[in-house]
């Protein structure tokens, strides 16, 4: 027995498994059946709705090709501007930054030459801002709340520059200011109105914010330097705290910083000014002048001040500028030799219809109401004019004997001033025609 059952063990087991494969075969084929049935039920159970769902999707494809397409081409024209951008910038083309003003400058100055250093040296030189419209915007709400600071930065183009002929080298990198009486400094290190970019930048008094309807708006200004005309490219509050490092008690406990500092050229240049004498017949003339009519000035008298202001005003404004008229070497000789004359300047005979003819007029006056001796001393040397606002001033420079600091020697900063005569300009010119519009 004990022989016989491994025997029998074993058949059972090769007669089991022929049993089992065939079993599990034939189920193996019956559940590739099922899932052949079951695979082909679901794909067409699916088929309608895939159809459905792909004819649907076509429109939304076709929109998401379109929408891409465009995008695309949008981004391409951003990459070319971009493009186009950093290659100017890269040559440093003048095309590479626009900038529109936002209004422009109406002032006593008609010429560069004679303006003073700075505008807040001659507190009583005035004009105004005469703001644009800016695209759709209201100006009346672009200076709301200005009126709340006292004085304002005005950053300006000097559009009156002189250019060189030579394209290549439009300015130097060192020049040589009035202050220094020969010296060269970097460009950079001065005032200079000749630079790359003809930029400047100005502060002044705010005297008064006049709103005439919401697209036309005038800042009446004191204490300015720009010329008439000078476009306006931005305006900006002056906050003392920002923009000065002149700090107080107060300020100290908050802020730390170290004492400003100038070169002695410009400190000791701030402290030297020419003498200026108006004489007696000088200042009867501009008093018949302000009593013949209180709006004879377009930035004097009513309705800027008191009419019994103007005539103190206007004296202390002559005084201020004449004194920090501060030239060049070349222009301080002229006027020493008597040989500057403002009425030469086309911009003066255009706006007051002044025509120059020193010693040539026939009847011995001209149309500005002055004569032969009222232009020259008693040698027959020309006095040297001056324009500011409707008044032409008559004066003669004499050179100073003894000087506080050697560079006024070149810059005529310590000479002796004496104003002669004061004429009213004839007002044939447009600006005339409009003067005192309020």
């Amino acid at each position: 027995q004990h022989g016989m059952k491994p025997r029998n063990s074993t058949n059972d087991v090769k007669l089991q498994e022929p049993i089992a494969k065939h079993r599990n075969s034939t189920s193996g084929i019956k559940l590739q059946e099922e899932k052949h049935r079951n695979s082909t039920t679901n794909i067409e159970l699916q088929e309608p709705n895939v159809k459905d769902r792909n004819s649907t999707n076509k429109p939304k494809l076709q929109e998401e090709k379109h929408r891409n397409s465009t995008n695309n081409a949008k981004l391409q024209e951003l990459i070319t501007t971009s493009k186009n951008a950093t290659t100017e910038d890269t040559t440093t083309s003048t095309s590479a930054i626009q900038l529109q003003p936002i209004g422009i400058v109406r002032s006593i100055y008609r010429l560069c030459v004679g303006t003073p250093r700075q505008g807040l040296l001659a507190p009583n030189a005035r004009g105004c801002i005469q703001l644009h419209k800016l695209g759709d915007s209201s100006v009346a709400a672009a200076v709301s709340g200005l009126e709340g600071f006292a004085y304002i930065w005005i950053l300006f183009v000097f559009h009156l520059n002189t250019q060189s002929t030579n394209q290549q080298r439009r300015f130097k990198a060192k020049i040589s200011p009035p202050a220094l009486g020969g010296k060269k400094v970097g460009i950079f290190a001065t005032r200079s109105p000749h630079r790359w970019n003809p930029i400047g930048i100005t502060l002044c008094k705010l005297d008064r914010i006049q709103v005439h309807n919401p697209h036309e708006v005038t800042l009446h200004v004191s204490g300015l330097d720009l010329v008439d005309g000078t476009p306006v490219l931005d305006i900006k509050p002056y906050v003392p705290v920002y923009d000065s490092v002149s700090i107080n008690e107060e300020q100290a406990a908050h802020v730390s910083l170290p004492t400003p500092r100038v070169p002695e050229w410009v400190e000791g240049g701030l402290k030297t000014s020419r003498n200026v004498v108006i004489t007696e017949d000088a200042q009867s003339k501009l008093k018949q002048i302000l009593e013949a009519n209180p709006n004879a000035l377009e930035f004097y008298g009513p309705p800027h001040n008191k009419h019994a202001d103007t005539y103190p005003t206007v004296l202390d404004c002559i005084r201020q500028i004449l004194a920090m008229d501060v030239r060049s070497s070349f222009q301080t000789q002229k006027t020493r030799n008597g040989r500057f004359q403002a009425e030469r300047a086309e911009r003066i005979q255009s706006s007051f219809g002044v025509e120059f003819a020193m010693g040539s007029a026939t009847d011995g006056k001209r149309n500005d109401g002055s004569t032969d001796d009222d232009t020259k001393d008693s040698e027959g040397v020309p006095y040297c004019t001056q324009q500011l606002d409707n008044l032409m001033i008559y004066y003669r420079v004499e050179k100073a004997q003894e000087l506080k600091r050697g560079p006024s020697e070149n810059s005529g900063a310590e000479d002796f001033i004496v104003v002669e005569h004061i004429r009213l300009l004839p007002m044939s010119g447009s600006r005339g025609a409009s003067k005192n519009k309020n």
